[in-house]
């Protein structure tokens, strides 16, 4: 989770994500549990399952900050070969982390050593589909 987090001009993001099978849980890099506007998420999983394999792919959405946590979350999804989809601010992060150019989509999956940009909801559904 990110302070703030939303998908930036793709607010359907989360239903398309879900759509295609995918579960989204909230990552915590603490043992603090995550609050955001008088609410507290209780995170279902944890910097570590990234490099274990339990998750299955990264999802980073925008959000106000950048801080070298989320920086750490991309760096060891992508160590471990997980794709990764950002939003927003998120994708000059995440293609930073792996090296790549951003370009100037809404959204981006980066998947092995390739950014494959994502322009809408066609294409955003079309990317969630190929994790498995």
């Amino acid at each position: 989770m990110r302070k703030g987090a939303h998908f930036g001009t793709m607010p359907e993001a989360e239903q398309a994500v879900r759509g295609a099978g995918l579960g989204l849980a909230p990552l915590s890099v603490s043992d603090e549990p995550i609050s955001e506007g008088g609410v507290t998420i209780l995170a279902t999983a944890a910097l570590t399952d990234l490099d274990s394999g339990a998750l299955r792919a990264l999802v980073i959405p925008d959000g106000a900050d950048a801080d070298v946590n989320v920086k750490d979350a991309a760096k060891r999804a992508v160590a471990a070969g997980l794709p990764v989809m950002a939003f927003g601010d998120s994708v000059a992060l995440v293609a930073e982390v792996a090296g790549v150019q951003a370009g100037d989509a809404p959204a981006v999956l980066v998947a092995g050593d390739r950014l494959h940009p994502l322009a809408d909801m066609k294409a955003l559904t079309a990317a969630a589909e190929t994790i498995n």
